[in-house]
């Protein structure tokens, strides 16, 4: 039986990144990469569309099924190849930490970021998603305080999915400049696949330009 067939629906210096990332932590398994000219309207093509209707990245096909969404896409590729151990398994208690904090990233880091870049204050902070700013702040300085990882000592990808957003935050000034951030950061940007992913996409913006 044939190996289902994954892609990766790829462009440089976006979400995706984290993606690339998380690929080179989990070894370089076979797959193909898709690069998309965000310039060039190449992620709003009826054939990207097709694969995710909101035209945005990442995006990986596994044959042929799409998955969207950088959280879910870390999810699905972390239990895709369990030989990496960056996926607590089903049944390992760590595991319910693991996601909480992927699924807190999407569901209340960025809108929280997104909500203070755009100078807009909830006004009923009990429906919101996150509360507010201040406290979705907190509780992620509590999430890289607890160890070198958000599971302690052992990294795993929501390291790679908190990470990347806390990095990105960063550069942006969109997070309070704190020591549990600064030294997060550190570590998980020395690590030789983030370095790598991070040179492969440095190439890949240099071709895109030329």
């Amino acid at each position: 039986m044939a190996t289902p067939k994954l892609v990766h629906y790829h462009a440089p210096q976006t979400r995706s990144f984290a993606i690339r990332w998380l690929l080179e932590e989990l070894g370089s398994p076979p797959h193909e990469l898709k690069v998309l000219n965000m310039k060039k309207g190449e992620h709003k093509t009826p054939e990207f569309l097709a694969i995710n209707p909101m035209g945005k990245v990442p995006a990986i096909t596994h044959g042929g099924v799409p998955v969207t969404e950088v959280g879910a896409v870390a999810i699905y590729l972390a239990d895709l190849f369990p030989d990496a151990q960056l996926a607590p398994a089903i049944g390992d208690t760590a595991r319910g930490t693991y996601l909480r904090w992927i699924v807190f990233n999407h569901g209340a880091i960025e809108p929280a970021i997104a909500d203070r870049w755009r100078k807009i204050e909830p006004s009923m902070p009990t429906a919101m998603s996150y509360g507010t700013y201040e406290c979705t702040v907190d509780a992620l300085s509590g999430a890289v305080s607890g160890g070198s990882y958000i599971l302690g000592e052992r990294f795993s990808a929501a390291d790679v999915v908190i990470g990347s957003a806390v990095r990105w935050m960063t550069l942006f000034k969109l997070l309070p400049e704190r020591p549990e951030f600064t030294s997060y950061i550190e570590r998980l940007t020395s690590r030789p696949a983030f370095k790598s992913a991070l040179a492969k996409d440095e190439e890949l913006v240099r071709a895109l330009a030329s």
